[in-house]
């Protein structure tokens, strides 16, 4: 996949050349997905995904680690909304109790 002038949605990573000045690529989205599905779902090194699309590692290591952050971070989102439900149902539960029990007192 040939890398082309930057477009909405494309990625870009810095490439450092000369004196330390940084040149900025971008990749296609395709291109990005790609290397995290070789690596992800074909179990690929990120070494043999960069060679075999013609990257370097260091930019699909980068995108992987990405991807499964993200990832990581939307399931914790999904763990802690679960948590919050379960403890409004017991604050209702220990609420419908108490007002039960001052019923009962008064």
């Amino acid at each position: 996949m040939q890398v082309n002038q930057p477009h909405v949605g494309q990625i870009a990573h810095g490439d450092m050349t000369g004196a330390g000045k940084m040149r900025v690529r971008f990749y296609p989205g395709e291109l990005k997905d790609e290397a995290i599905r070789l690596v992800v779902e074909h179990r690929l090194t990120t070494s043999e995904a960069a060679l075999k699309l013609g990257l370097r590692s260091e930019v699909v290591r980068v995108w992987v680690h990405r991807h499964r952050c993200r990832k990581t971070h939307l399931n914790d989102i999904e763990q802690l909304r679960a948590c919050v439900k379960r403890l409004a149902v017991e604050r209702d539960t220990f609420a419908g109790i108490a007002a039960s029990l001052l019923d009962k007192t008064s």
